[in-house]
Protein backbone atom coordinates (compact mmCIF):
# COMPACT_ATOMS: atom_id res chain seq x y z
CA UNK A 1 0.00 0.00 0.00
CA UNK A 2 1.21 3.38 -1.21
CA UNK A 3 1.84 5.87 1.78
CA UNK A 4 2.63 8.98 2.31
CA UNK A 5 6.07 8.45 3.62
CA UNK A 6 7.18 6.12 0.83
CA UNK A 7 6.45 8.93 -1.08
CA UNK A 8 8.53 11.26 0.69
CA UNK A 9 11.35 8.67 0.33
CA UNK A 10 10.72 8.52 -3.50
CA UNK A 11 11.14 12.37 -3.98
CA UNK A 12 13.94 12.97 -1.69
CA UNK A 13 16.10 10.41 -3.76
CA UNK A 14 14.68 11.58 -7.30
CA UNK A 15 16.34 14.74 -5.99
CA UNK A 16 19.40 13.52 -4.74
CA UNK A 17 20.08 10.28 -6.48
CA UNK A 18 21.98 9.28 -3.77
CA UNK A 19 20.94 6.49 -1.17
CA UNK A 20 23.07 8.11 1.48
CA UNK A 21 21.72 11.35 1.63
CA UNK A 22 18.21 10.38 1.70
CA UNK A 23 19.21 8.57 5.17
CA UNK A 24 20.72 11.36 6.16
CA UNK A 25 17.42 13.66 5.43
CA UNK A 26 15.21 11.53 6.72
CA UNK A 27 16.90 9.91 9.76
CA UNK A 28 16.52 5.99 8.13
CA UNK A 29 19.54 3.64 7.31
CA UNK A 30 20.41 3.60 3.36
CA UNK A 31 19.18 0.02 4.05
CA UNK A 32 16.15 0.86 4.83
CA UNK A 33 15.76 3.74 2.10
CA UNK A 34 16.01 1.26 -0.70
CA UNK A 35 13.70 -1.19 1.18
CA UNK A 36 11.02 1.48 0.74
CA UNK A 37 12.06 2.05 -2.83
CA UNK A 38 11.55 -1.25 -3.58
CA UNK A 39 8.27 -1.53 -2.08
CA UNK A 40 6.64 1.56 -3.73
CA UNK A 41 8.21 -0.14 -7.29
CA UNK A 42 6.36 -3.34 -6.52
CA UNK A 43 2.84 -1.74 -5.55
CA UNK A 44 3.13 0.56 -8.47
CA UNK A 45 4.29 -1.95 -10.99
CA UNK A 46 6.63 0.03 -12.21
CA UNK A 47 10.89 0.70 -11.88
CA UNK A 48 11.48 3.97 -11.17
CA UNK A 49 14.98 4.75 -10.88
CA UNK A 50 17.95 2.72 -12.77
CA UNK A 51 20.74 1.64 -10.38
CA UNK A 52 24.16 0.52 -11.51
CA UNK A 53 27.85 0.93 -10.16
CA UNK A 54 27.55 4.71 -11.05
CA UNK A 55 24.81 5.59 -9.02
CA UNK A 56 21.40 5.78 -9.60
CA UNK A 57 19.04 7.38 -12.31
CA UNK A 58 15.39 8.08 -13.01
CA UNK A 59 13.25 5.76 -15.24
CA UNK A 60 11.01 7.48 -17.58
CA UNK A 61 8.52 5.98 -15.42
CA UNK A 62 10.29 7.43 -12.43
CA UNK A 63 9.84 11.05 -13.85
CA UNK A 64 6.89 10.47 -14.50
CA UNK A 65 5.87 10.09 -11.01
CA UNK A 66 7.93 12.81 -9.95
CA UNK A 67 6.36 15.13 -11.89
CA UNK A 68 3.10 14.19 -10.50
CA UNK A 69 4.25 13.43 -6.92
CA UNK A 70 6.17 16.88 -6.56
CA UNK A 71 3.03 18.87 -7.86
CA UNK A 72 0.70 17.33 -5.39
CA UNK A 73 3.06 18.20 -2.85
CA UNK A 74 3.88 21.46 -3.46
CA UNK A 75 -0.16 21.60 -4.21
CA UNK A 76 -0.80 20.05 -0.86
CA UNK A 77 1.77 22.38 1.01
CA UNK A 78 0.41 25.63 0.06
CA UNK A 79 -2.87 24.68 0.62
CA UNK A 80 -2.06 23.92 4.14
CA UNK A 81 -0.64 27.19 4.55
CA UNK A 82 -3.63 28.69 3.15
CA UNK A 83 -5.70 26.72 5.30
CA UNK A 84 -3.34 27.67 8.44
CA UNK A 85 -2.93 31.08 7.44
CA UNK A 86 -6.94 31.44 7.27
CA UNK A 87 -7.84 29.38 11.44
CA UNK A 88 -5.39 31.69 12.74
CA UNK A 89 -6.12 35.25 11.47
CA UNK A 90 -10.00 34.81 10.41
CA UNK A 91 -12.34 35.91 13.62
CA UNK A 92 -15.16 33.53 13.94
CA UNK A 93 -18.03 34.85 16.04
CA UNK A 94 -20.19 31.84 17.72
CA UNK A 95 -24.42 32.84 18.27
CA UNK A 96 -26.00 31.66 20.32
CA UNK A 97 -29.03 31.58 22.43
CA UNK A 98 -29.98 30.84 26.37
CA UNK A 99 -33.58 29.38 27.52
CA UNK A 100 -34.50 32.64 29.39
CA UNK A 101 -34.75 32.38 33.25
CA UNK A 102 -32.61 29.52 33.33
CA UNK A 103 -29.10 30.18 34.77
CA UNK A 104 -27.01 27.85 33.14
CA UNK A 105 -24.17 28.67 35.26
CA UNK A 106 -20.64 29.34 34.11
CA UNK A 107 -19.66 26.51 31.77
CA UNK A 108 -20.32 28.77 28.91
CA UNK A 109 -17.57 30.70 29.57
CA UNK A 110 -15.01 28.21 30.64
CA UNK A 111 -15.67 26.00 27.70
CA UNK A 112 -14.76 29.03 25.62
CA UNK A 113 -12.03 29.89 27.33
CA UNK A 114 -10.77 26.17 26.83
CA UNK A 115 -11.62 26.44 23.13
CA UNK A 116 -9.66 29.91 22.48
CA UNK A 117 -6.51 27.93 24.18
CA UNK A 118 -6.08 26.38 20.55
CA UNK A 119 -8.31 29.27 18.59
CA UNK A 120 -7.86 32.27 20.25
CA UNK A 121 -9.79 34.45 17.89
CA UNK A 122 -12.90 32.73 18.36
CA UNK A 123 -15.55 34.35 20.01
CA UNK A 124 -18.95 33.58 21.65
CA UNK A 125 -22.06 36.20 21.19
CA UNK A 126 -24.99 34.94 23.72
CA UNK A 127 -28.71 36.28 23.87
CA UNK A 128 -31.39 35.44 25.91
CA UNK A 129 -35.16 34.03 24.61
CA UNK A 130 -38.11 31.73 25.08
CA UNK A 131 -37.96 28.43 23.89
CA UNK A 132 -40.07 29.07 20.90
CA UNK A 133 -38.49 32.54 20.15
CA UNK A 134 -34.90 30.16 20.37
CA UNK A 135 -36.46 27.63 17.97
CA UNK A 136 -36.98 30.21 15.39
CA UNK A 137 -33.97 31.82 15.46
CA UNK A 138 -32.08 28.37 15.08
CA UNK A 139 -34.32 27.50 12.15
CA UNK A 140 -33.96 30.84 10.03
CA UNK A 141 -30.17 31.01 11.19
CA UNK A 142 -29.84 34.10 13.09
CA UNK A 143 -28.54 31.42 16.02
CA UNK A 144 -26.30 29.25 15.15
CA UNK A 145 -26.34 27.06 18.61
CA UNK A 146 -29.02 27.04 21.53
CA UNK A 147 -29.28 25.77 24.86
CA UNK A 148 -32.37 24.63 25.39
CA UNK A 149 -34.13 22.36 27.57
CA UNK A 150 -35.23 18.41 25.98
CA UNK A 151 -39.07 19.13 25.71
CA UNK A 152 -38.55 22.19 23.50
CA UNK A 153 -36.01 20.76 21.20
CA UNK A 154 -36.81 21.66 17.86
CA UNK A 155 -38.31 19.14 15.16
CA UNK A 156 -35.86 20.51 12.83
CA UNK A 157 -33.53 18.20 9.94
CA UNK A 158 -30.10 18.45 9.91
CA UNK A 159 -29.90 19.10 13.90
CA UNK A 160 -26.94 18.16 16.16
CA UNK A 161 -27.63 18.13 19.79
CA UNK A 162 -25.74 16.31 22.87
CA UNK A 163 -27.30 16.55 26.61
CA UNK A 164 -25.49 18.99 28.69
CA UNK A 165 -26.92 18.57 32.17
CA UNK A 166 -29.71 16.30 33.87
CA UNK A 167 -31.95 17.86 37.15
CA UNK A 168 -35.23 17.17 38.18
CA UNK A 169 -38.22 19.22 37.49
CA UNK A 170 -40.10 20.96 40.36
CA UNK A 171 -43.43 22.19 41.21
CA UNK A 172 -43.43 25.82 42.62
CA UNK A 173 -46.47 27.05 44.94
CA UNK A 174 -47.22 30.17 46.64
CA UNK A 175 -46.11 29.98 50.69
CA UNK A 176 -49.32 30.92 50.92
CA UNK A 177 -50.99 27.60 49.72
CA UNK A 178 -52.97 25.81 52.31
CA UNK A 179 -51.01 23.03 51.27
CA UNK A 180 -47.72 24.18 51.61
CA UNK A 181 -46.72 22.68 54.58
CA UNK A 182 -43.38 21.12 55.88
CA UNK A 183 -42.27 18.20 54.45
CA UNK A 184 -45.43 17.97 52.21
CA UNK A 185 -44.47 15.89 49.17
CA UNK A 186 -45.29 17.35 45.65
CA UNK A 187 -48.23 15.03 44.72
CA UNK A 188 -50.16 16.58 47.22
CA UNK A 189 -50.66 19.34 44.91
CA UNK A 190 -51.96 16.78 41.81
CA UNK A 191 -55.50 18.70 41.98
CA UNK A 192 -54.55 22.04 42.13
CA UNK A 193 -55.28 24.59 39.57
CA UNK A 194 -52.43 25.53 37.14
CA UNK A 195 -50.63 27.94 35.82
CA UNK A 196 -48.56 28.08 32.16
CA UNK A 197 -47.21 30.76 30.43
CA UNK A 198 -48.02 31.26 26.53
CA UNK A 199 -45.39 30.76 24.19
CA UNK A 200 -44.60 33.27 21.47
CA UNK A 201 -46.88 32.59 18.45
CA UNK A 202 -49.20 29.55 20.67
CA UNK A 203 -52.67 30.11 20.60
CA UNK A 204 -54.66 29.86 24.02
CA UNK A 205 -56.05 26.44 22.62
CA UNK A 206 -52.67 25.31 22.14
CA UNK A 207 -50.88 26.34 25.54
CA UNK A 208 -53.96 24.54 27.57
CA UNK A 209 -53.36 21.31 25.76
CA UNK A 210 -49.78 21.55 26.31
CA UNK A 211 -50.53 22.33 30.00
CA UNK A 212 -52.27 19.21 30.31
CA UNK A 213 -49.26 17.02 28.57
CA UNK A 214 -47.25 18.38 30.92
CA UNK A 215 -49.48 17.72 34.08
CA UNK A 216 -49.69 13.81 33.14
CA UNK A 217 -45.27 13.88 33.32
CA UNK A 218 -46.32 14.48 36.87
CA UNK A 219 -49.85 11.91 37.53
CA UNK A 220 -51.44 15.73 37.84
CA UNK A 221 -54.91 16.47 37.56
CA UNK A 222 -55.33 20.39 37.59
CA UNK A 223 -58.84 21.28 38.23
CA UNK A 224 -58.59 24.31 36.09
CA UNK A 225 -55.78 25.87 33.39
CA UNK A 226 -54.88 29.53 33.31
CA UNK A 227 -52.82 30.72 30.70
CA UNK A 228 -50.78 33.73 31.68
CA UNK A 229 -48.84 35.85 28.46
CA UNK A 230 -45.18 35.04 29.87
CA UNK A 231 -42.75 33.75 32.30
CA UNK A 232 -42.71 37.31 34.44
CA UNK A 233 -46.59 36.48 34.61
CA UNK A 234 -46.61 33.65 36.14
CA UNK A 235 -44.61 34.09 38.85
CA UNK A 236 -46.79 36.97 40.03
CA UNK A 237 -49.77 34.84 39.22
CA UNK A 238 -48.46 31.74 41.58
CA UNK A 239 -47.49 34.42 44.16
CA UNK A 240 -51.03 35.65 44.45
CA UNK A 241 -51.75 31.91 45.29
CA UNK A 242 -53.59 31.18 41.87
CA UNK A 243 -52.33 27.89 40.85
CA UNK A 244 -49.17 25.88 40.64
CA UNK A 245 -46.93 25.55 37.59
CA UNK A 246 -43.74 23.17 37.03
CA UNK A 247 -40.32 24.34 36.66
CA UNK A 248 -36.52 23.27 35.89
CA UNK A 249 -34.33 22.93 38.94
CA UNK A 250 -32.25 25.31 36.52
CA UNK A 251 -34.89 28.13 36.98
CA UNK A 252 -34.04 31.48 38.60
CA UNK A 253 -37.61 31.92 40.50
CA UNK A 254 -39.06 35.70 40.60
CA UNK A 255 -40.58 36.43 43.87
CA UNK A 256 -39.91 35.72 47.75
CA UNK A 257 -42.89 33.61 48.79
CA UNK A 258 -42.59 31.30 45.95
CA UNK A 259 -41.68 27.31 47.26
CA UNK A 260 -40.02 24.70 45.16
CA UNK A 261 -41.03 20.98 45.29
CA UNK A 262 -38.61 18.68 43.20
CA UNK A 263 -40.41 15.64 41.75
CA UNK A 264 -39.39 12.82 40.22
CA UNK A 265 -39.41 13.53 36.49
CA UNK A 266 -36.24 14.05 35.29
CA UNK A 267 -35.22 17.61 32.22
CA UNK A 268 -32.05 17.54 30.17
CA UNK A 269 -30.83 20.89 29.10
CA UNK A 270 -29.43 20.66 25.22
CA UNK A 271 -26.87 21.70 23.41
CA UNK A 272 -28.52 22.30 19.92
CA UNK A 273 -26.74 22.80 16.41
CA UNK A 274 -27.53 22.73 12.85
CA UNK A 275 -25.38 20.22 11.31
CA UNK A 276 -26.09 22.79 7.76
CA UNK A 277 -23.50 25.45 8.91
CA UNK A 278 -20.14 23.28 8.01
CA UNK A 279 -18.23 24.80 11.02
CA UNK A 280 -16.36 22.66 12.87
CA UNK A 281 -15.83 25.16 15.99
CA UNK A 282 -19.90 25.01 16.83
CA UNK A 283 -18.76 20.91 17.75
CA UNK A 284 -15.83 21.80 19.61
CA UNK A 285 -17.44 24.02 21.00
CA UNK A 286 -20.70 21.89 22.31
CA UNK A 287 -18.15 19.19 22.87
CA UNK A 288 -15.86 21.12 25.21
CA UNK A 289 -19.75 22.28 27.00
CA UNK A 290 -20.57 18.87 27.85
CA UNK A 291 -16.96 18.06 29.83
CA UNK A 292 -17.08 21.56 31.45
CA UNK A 293 -21.06 20.57 32.83
CA UNK A 294 -19.94 17.05 33.54
CA UNK A 295 -17.45 18.61 36.11
CA UNK A 296 -20.48 20.91 37.67
CA UNK A 297 -23.15 18.25 37.51
CA UNK A 298 -22.52 16.47 41.01
CA UNK A 299 -21.97 19.93 43.06
CA UNK A 300 -24.60 21.91 41.61
CA UNK A 301 -27.62 18.92 42.30
CA UNK A 302 -26.07 18.83 45.54
CA UNK A 303 -25.90 22.60 46.69
CA UNK A 304 -28.00 24.53 43.98
CA UNK A 305 -24.89 26.59 43.40
CA UNK A 306 -22.70 25.85 40.14
CA UNK A 307 -19.49 27.12 42.04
Amino acid sequence: MINELDIKYFLCLAETLNFSEVGKQMYISQQAVSKRIAGLESDLGVRLFFRSRNGVVLTAAGRKYYNFFRTVADEFRALQAEVEEKQHTSIKQIHMGYQNWVDCGPAQGTAMAALRQDFPNVYLLGERHSPSKLVELLASGELEIILIHKRFIPKLENVNKLPLITTPMQVVVSKYNPLNKDGADYRVFCESPMLIDALEGESEEASVMRAYQESRRYGFRPSSITVVPNRDSIYTAAELNQGIFFSSFMAVLQGTSLVRYTTDVQETLYCVWRTQYDDMYLELYAKQLQKEYKALTAKYLETREWE
